[in-house]
């Protein structure tokens, strides 16, 4: 019996050995200081201030300014809107801060030539050099060692990729995940003839509830590395056309459901347009790079949702050049993209006019004409009866 109660007092003693240290929140301030910037540059100052400003554009931001870390930033797009770009001018904005960038490539395999020249021929957004724990030199082999990269065949390695405990290396900043949907189109391709048709199999049922539910597994994957290795997790993905009421084709993302949207931090979309008319101030060279503008829509920055999907929101220019992204200044007579809206649809009935009140006592003559004139034109006075009692007054 003692011994029991010695064990069951040493249990009670150390039952608060395992709880987490509790900090002040004034510590927490100090060391969220001390651990520096929180966010990564995409080589855009336009587009980091717009995703450090809960995206308001024209507003001064003091903390860092890009992709933040702990969250997940969604990237869609058509092909060859600059997606692949982004990640890795993203990339090499974390390489030159002195940490360790993880790259998996699900769709087309990372171009090694054009990373190396983004590695080359970089330049800061904010037009300053960027501070590290060790400086590095653009021709450093330090800052390639630290970029590693990975082939995700099928959906299933991309899932065993996050589970792995050794995935993430110490020091990393950022995980990017490349065209994440053409692993779910592999996997559970959609049929056409069973939509056209309006007929489902038992088997095209299950894909497509199985699709969801690998797609929240993998975002739940992807929240607990962003949480707790205090990285910043960028996916980029294709789009796909869908019909809506009102609004005809639209472009979609190619994931989309509650959980994921719900996991999501931030969502960009890459889009080009027709390109704005030149202003008379230009230059030479930018009247040329007019043609190949491409924007950056925020849909939803840091949980809060801007616009609806399908739309683009708050629209931000850039061009791709040999050194990765580059903003671009517009007029503000030139910066709405225009895209269409619903329509107002007309009512199912339609309503029988109704003649104005004013006019109806001169329309029908009751302030003009006589009453018995009415009454006669009405036939409740009969003119036949009307001549007798006439000739009988006539009489002796």
């Amino acid at each position: 019996m003692a011994s029991s109660s010695g064990q069951a007092s040493a249990r009670l003693s150390s039952s608060s050995s395992h709880r987490l240290p509790t900090v002040s929140a004034s510590q927490a301030l100090l060391n969220l200081k001390a651990s520096g910037s929180s966010a990564i540059s995409t080589g855009s100052k336009q587009l980091d201030l717009l995703l450090c400003s809960n995206g308001i554009q024209n507003r001064s931001v003091t903390s860092g300014e890009g992709l933040r870390r702990g969250q997940i930033t969604e990237v869609h797009g058509s092909p060859g809107t600059g997606k692949t770009t982004l990640g890795m001018q993203t990339s090499v904005s974390a390489l030159y801060g002195g940490d360790r960038v993880v790259w998996v490539d699900a769709g087309t395999q990372l171009a090694g030539p054009r990373l190396n020249e983004l590695l080359t021929s970089f330049k800061p957004s904010n037009g300053k050099q960027i501070s590290s724990s060790a400086p590095v030199t653009p021709r450093d082999d330090d800052i390639r060692s630290r970029f590693h990269h990975y082939i995700a065949p099928t959906l299933a390695h991309l899932l065993a990729m996050c589970t792995a405990p050794m995935f993430l290396p110490a020091g990393t900043a950022l995980l990017v995940v490349d065209s994440v949907s053409t692993l779910f189109d592999n996997a559970y391709p959609r049929n056409t003839d069973d939509r056209s048709n309006g007929n489902r199999n038992n088997d095209g049922k299950w894909a497509a509830s199985r699709r969801f539910s690998v797609m929240n597994d993998l975002m739940s994957k992807l929240s607990k590395l962003a949480a707790l290795n205090n990285i910043a997790v960028l996916v980029t993905c294709q789009t796909a056309t869908r019909m809506r009421a009102g609004l005809g084709a639209v472009l979609l993302p190619a994931l989309s459901g509650t959980e994921w949207d719900n996991g999501i931090s931030t969502r960009l979309v890459l889009f080009r347009d027709w390109p704005p008319p030149a202003h008379k101030d230009m230059s030479d060279a930018d009247r040329q790079l007019l043609g190949k503008v491409r924007y950056a829509g925020a849909i939803k920055v840091n949980g809060v949702t801007l616009a609806d999907i399908g739309t683009v929101g708050n629209v931000v220019p850039f061009t791709i050049q040999a050194h990765g992204l580059a903003d671009f200044d517009i007029p503000s007579s030139s910066q709405t993209v225009q895209y269409h809206t619903s329509p107002v649809r007309p009512p199912k009935r339609t309503y029988a006019e109704i003649a104005d009140s004013d006019g109806e006592e001169d329309e029908y003559g009751w302030g003009n004409g006589d009453e018995d004139e009415v009454l006669a034109a009405e036939g409740l006075v009969d003119d036949a009866l009307a001549i007798d009692l006439t000739a009988t007054e006539a009489g002796p």
